[in-house]
């Protein structure tokens, strides 16, 4: 009773004091709120994307890679199986194959179409030297080729892009293509970083399609938009020039196909794993691969994304027959501008704004400035190492007072050394 007698007799007496408490507390509330949330933004700064245009003085070219559609020859198949073999993703391929006399590899090498079945022509700015031209085997689309540019272009036409002539080897549509329902080229226009991979990845979003068909003439325009990422907390990238998380996401599935069945295809590059050589496991490791090709949800592989990547965008300028007497088809791929879209991630919140919105925070809910804290400072060290200062300046204090001691008690000792000197010194002379 008393402690509450008391309590409510110190109300009564200064009511505004209670408020000024009540307001102090909640601002104190408000204050330490606010400063989780700043140093929260300081860790893990939000990210703010910034769009602009571009004009350069070059540009680059993109990767084209030309697939042939049907992408198998259906003869050699059939020849070398020892059954009806229009594509290798039937089983009646692998019933009667001889394992043991003719190797995977010398199965896909044969039944794929080589550079010479493929192109007629073949250049950059009309030149074959301006590019460089690498083949990859796939299980689905068969042998597909690369063309990527060695330079920057630095004008922008019809004249100084890809130009490409092709030749097919059919002409209708016949019963091995009824899957794509034609005869004709899948192109894929990409970063010329990145490797061509016909499973469906999260960074195959970034690789623009077209279908040409036999005895077609067209010309296709491109635009650019180029991605700058940030690495965050949460998400990584990655800056290396030659990282291909297109690459990195295939070996991750081809070597988790391989060690499940403890064997591997053709069409699966730098798999350490022996080939499958027997038609039990081929069929078997087709079959899993075919899910993985059909899957439409991402594989989980550890794949960071890159922290720079480049969209290409396809308009199709012209559209019309290629009248020729071989089935043959004519590709234009150039740009008409200079101009790049740039995307650009930012981090939107840095040390100057922390110090700003702390400062904001203190000033406005607490009226505390920088001569504020350094009087709290003093205060805050008085009052905890009050005792401790008293000790050292009280020890100080008597070490100055012990030597002005010392030092009067020599020079007393000093001056009697004098007169006594002094004093003898007298006496000689009297007695001389």
């Amino acid at each position: 009773m008393g402690y509450w007698s008391e309590t409510r007799a110190w109300l009564f007496r200064d009511p505004a004091k209670l408020i000024r408490y009540l307001v102090l507390f909640a601002c104190c509330i408000v204050v330490i709120v606010q400063l989780y949330e700043c140093f929260a933004k300081l860790y893990n700064p939000p990210i703010s994307t910034h769009s602009y245009y571009s004009l350069n003085e070059t540009i680059d070219m993109p990767a084209v890679t030309i697939c042939r559609e049907p992408p198998y020859k259906e003869e050699v198949l059939t020849r070398l199986s020892g059954g009806a073999c229009p594509h290798p993703k039937y089983a009646t391929c692998w019933m009667n194959y001889p394992f043991g006399e003719i190797s995977l590899e010398e199965f896909f090498e044969n039944s794929t179409h080589d550079m010479g079945d493929t192109f007629v022509f073949y250049g950059l700015n009309e030149d074959p030297n301006n590019v460089e031209v690498n083949s990859s085997l796939h299980f689905y689309m068969g042998r597909c080729y690369t063309l990527r540019p060695k330079e920057p272009a630095k004008r922008v036409s019809k004249a100084v892009g890809y130009s490409l002539m092709l030749e097919h080897s059919m002409s209708t549509t016949s019963t091995s293509d009824v899957d794509t329902g034609g005869v004709g080229w899948h192109v894929f226009i990409h970063d010329k970083k990145e490797n061509f991979t016909e499973i469906n990845m999260k960074g195959s979003g970034r690789v623009e399609y077209v279908f040409v068909s036999v005895n077609e003439d067209i010309e296709i325009k491109l635009q650019t938009q180029y991605f700058s990422n940030v690495q965050t907390r949460e998400e990584a990238c990655s800056n290396d020039e030659d990282y291909s998380d297109l690459k990195c996401g295939e070996q991750c599935i081809w070597q988790d196909l391989a060690d499940n069945m403890q064997c591997s295809g053709p069409w699966m590059h730098e798999i350490e794993n022996e080939p499958c050589n027997d038609s039990v496991s081929i069929r078997k490791l087709i079959s899993d691969y075919k899910d993985v090709y059909e899957n439409e949800d991402d594989f989980d592989c550890d794949c960071i994304q890159p922290c720079h990547s480049r969209i290409y965008t396809t308009f199709i300028q012209n559209r019309k027959a290629f009248n020729q007497p071989e089935p043959r088809t004519q590709i234009y791929i150039y740009y008409t501008t200079k101009l790049i879209s740039m995307i650009e991630e930012r981090p939107s919140y840095d040390t100057t704004q922390f110090i700003a919105d702390v400062g904001g925070s203190l000033g406005f809910l607490l009226g505390l400035s920088v001569l504020g804290l350094i009087g709290i400072l003093e205060h805050m060290t008085l009052f905890f190492c009050g005792g401790f200062i008293k000790k050292m300046q009280q020890k100080e204090q008597d070490k100055l007072a012990k030597n002005s001691e010392d030092g009067q008690s020599q020079a007393s000792d000093e001056t009697i050394d004098i007169a006594i000197a002094y004093t003898k010194k007298e006496k000689k002379a009297t007695k001389f």
